[in-house]
């Protein structure tokens, strides 16, 4: 067991309704679990895990533009500490109408989902016909909140003859875009057919690319190429953990503080911090001491017991 780095990032599923269902988050058939986050319980987890050391804080969900108080939770943010990074994680199909009072707000930066340019595949990815709606969103963030990137999930023999055309999409955006491994999860086993490495991906694309200088703690390794304005990224979850730069920790729209993706362990820090404040520092410690740094690996055998990405924001 490796020690855990401190927290430096913080991950709040706000809620766990979305307005898509996207397969890898939520397959068809299965129910999603109606969960929301209490504001006041939300702004009391944010406080005590800023004065933990907590300097970025991403809300996520479920889809985070559908939470009523979200520009609340970002001002509040900001008027406890202007230097702590804030920023969300959104399917985009809202933003069109919320990207200009997010930035008002105080919200730094975005991740945008965009798994495919193809709307029937768009279709059939997330139950929607939304497409058009998430590039609108896309281009009004671009405008408004301005750090904006792509994300892809990149799923075998669905988009993976897509990377081409997203990179050009980006490209022609100005944004950097991320391609993300299918991972292991409640609805997934590892070894899913699914699953495409970053590296089968990079070498099929066209670009003699240049690794990028890349943050430390970066989920994703970044590449330059010379007729590309922008980083294509990409976030090899499982052929490439990057446990070792790790500094995130999760809490989930019903209290539950976990350290990692891929361990069931977790305090429900709501609770402590309503019944017992006293408890709350020796048991996120305890939490944080805990964390093994084994990413996918840790999901050799079942991954049931795992908090699925529509609790936890994936």
């Amino acid at each position: 067991m490796k020690t855990c780095r401190t927290p430096r990032y913080l991950r709040v599923s706000l809620l766990s309704a979305c307005n898509l269902q996207c397969s890898y988050c939520m397959p068809a058939g299965k129910r999603r679990p109606t969960v929301l986050a209490p504001d006041d319980k939300v702004r009391s987890a944010i406080r005590f895990l800023h004065r933990s050391g907590i300097r970025k804080i991403r809300f996520t969900g479920g889809e985070p533009t559908l939470y009523k108080s979200l520009c609340g939770l970002v001002t509040f943010i900001k008027e406890m500490d202007s230097d702590v990074h804030t920023a969300i994680t959104s399917n985009g199909v809202l933003l069109g109408s919320k990207a200009r009072v997010l930035s008002a707000a105080g919200l730094d930066s975005a991740n945008i989902s965009l798994d495919t340019l193809d709307s029937s595949k768009f279709e059939a990815l997330t139950g929607s016909l939304k497409l058009n709606q998430v590039i609108s969103g896309i281009d009004a963030a671009t405008e408004y909140i301005g750090n904006v990137k792509l994300n892809c999930v990149l799923i075998r023999g669905v988009n993976d003859d897509e990377v081409e055309r997203l990179i050009l999409f980006a490209n022609s955006r100005g944004l950097d875009i991320r391609f993300i491994e299918f991972m292991p999860n409640r609805y997934s086993a590892p070894g899913d057919p699914r699953f495409i490495s970053s590296e089968e991906i990079r070498n099929q694309l066209p670009w003699q690319f240049q690794a990028s200088s890349n943050k430390y703690n970066s989920a994703a390794r970044y590449y330059a190429a010379s007729s590309l304005r922008i980083r294509v990224g990409f976030i090899s979850s499982v052929s490439h953990p990057f446990c070792d730069g790790c500094d995130r920790i999760r809490l989930a729209a019903d209290g539950l503080l976990y350290t990692c993706l891929f361990d069931s362990n977790s305090i429900n820090l709501f609770d402590l911090l309503t019944t017992e404040p006293g408890q709350a520092r020796a048991q996120f410690k305890e939490l944080v001491r805990s964390k093994q740094l084994g990413g996918c690996n840790n999901t050799a055998g079942s991954t049931i017991d795992l908090p699925s990405f529509s609790a936890i924001g994936g």
